[in-house]
């Protein structure tokens, strides 16, 4: 019982100290030269709370939450989509749609609209540097509806997917998550079928080719090796095209698929620069090829070949720790385990990658954590930036500018 108070008293504490504002200037959130934002987790879920870290480099130094953190629980939550600088957030609950800017010591609105055409976000991409494209399903489950926002001044382009593959009977919703990316002037993501009575996924992968901006879909591939798609983007990142314009995605959202419970193994796929269609020769299941389970969802380009996975300690649902491999993508074996990053708890989107190096934030619960660098082109792991403090979460890492 002590124990449990005195944890409670933390919290609470690093939560007091880190919202309080006064004449120290120690205490005042400070956002101008912060290169980075690291997001951490206060508390668990529902009664969670969320802070931007502010952080100038993620190679030296340490940070802590106290006097350099901004709360953006009221505004924005970690399923937040970046680019420039800006934060764009859809509330569904709220039907509201923003722009927002870290700066000041707060979470600054530029611009917000009213919106509800998605029950909820699933999948987004870039199109270019100001059209940002949304996808998720309709309020019933039975559609997949679009969004095509104009960052510059949050105008908005609604829309609904045709030609989605039918539903097989008693399969009454479609499952569409975060794999979405833009390729050779085409849309890709994928769809499962759900039969949300019996709570299963029929046994079948749906890949789609959709026009861009017309959002017909012109092919669709199949496979039965695995289903399930992406976690939901803004919280994971699932997906991406290489250099080489090639796109790889992990199915991370795996559902129970037959009679016996079992879940769908979680599998890498590739759609070839050029081609509408799933690669048929080529498939990881990341299990049988790493001896780990993926994780709910990071599996990032590291641009010279290589990608980071994010695995599971232990297989199954109660896994509280996690490591990282790295693939090669051409073959899909596993290059090697990054046994120098001790296993540890973190959070959806705990990884960044620029220019070769992944920068991992991985929690120790003992009080000081640290980001981990791995650069691809030496294969070395160095230790960067200590956080002080003890957290819930490493929720995400993003480049402010």
């Amino acid at each position: 019982m002590y124990t449990k108070f005195l944890k409670l008293a933390l919290v609470l504490l690093i939560c007091t100290t880190s919202c309080k504002k006064n004449n120290n200037d120690d205490d005042i959130p400070v956002a101008d030269d912060a290169a980075f934002a690291l997001w951490i987790q206060l508390g668990t879920w529902p009664n969670t709370s969320y802070y931007a870290l502010n952080v100038k480099d993620l190679t030296q130094g340490s940070a802590k939450l106290q006097g350099n953190g901004i709360d953006v629980t009221t505004k924005l939550n970690n399923s937040v989509i970046v680019k420039d600088g800006f934060y764009y957030f859809y509330n569904a609950a709220e039907g509201r749609l923003g722009k927002y800017k870290l700066e000041n010591g707060a979470v600054n609105v530029v611009k917000e609209v009213p919106f509800s055409h998605l029950a909820s976000l699933a999948g987004h991409t870039w199109v270019n540097d100001h059209t940002l494209v949304m996808i998720g399903n309709n309020a019933s489950g039975n559609a997949v509806n679009t969004v095509v926002i104009n960052t510059d001044d949050l105008s908005i382009t609604t829309g609904t997917v045709t030609g989605l593959p039918e539903r097989p009977e008693s399969y009454n919703k479609y499952l569409v998550g975060g794999d979405l990316q833009f390729k050779d002037g085409k849309l890709f993501f994928s769809v499962n079928m759900q039969n949300t009575t019996a709570f299963r996924v029929y046994p079948r992968l749906y890949t789609m080719a959709v026009s861009y901006p017309g959002f017909a879909v012109t092919k669709i591939s199949t496979d039965d090796r695995s289903v399930g798609v992406g976690s939901t983007s803004g919280y994971f990142a699932t997906s991406f095209v290489d250099h080489n314009g090639d796109m790889y995605f992990l199915t991370s959202w795996n559902l129970v698929w037959n009679e016996n419970g079992s879940r769908a193994p979680k599998g890498i796929y590739r759609i070839k620069k050029g081609e509408d269609e799933l690669d048929k020769t080529y498939y990881v299941d990341v299990l049988q090829e790493t001896g780990k389970e993926a994780a709910a969802g990071v599996f990032m380009d590291l641009g010279n070949g290589k990608a980071i996975l994010k695995v599971q300690e232990t297989e199954g649902y109660e896994n509280t720790k996690f490591g990282y491999i790295i693939l090669d993508l051409a073959t899909g074996n596993e290059v090697r385990k990054l046994t120098e990053i001790p296993a540890g708890a973190s959070g959806e989107r705990n990884i960044y990658v620029e220019d070769g190096k992944a920068y991992i934030a991985v929690l120790s619960g003992q009080g000081t954590d640290y980001i981990w660098i791995y650069d691809a082109d030496s294969d070395k792991v160095t230790r960067g930036l200590s956080i002080q403090g003890g957290y819930n979460s490493f929720s995400r890492i993003d480049k402010l500018k």
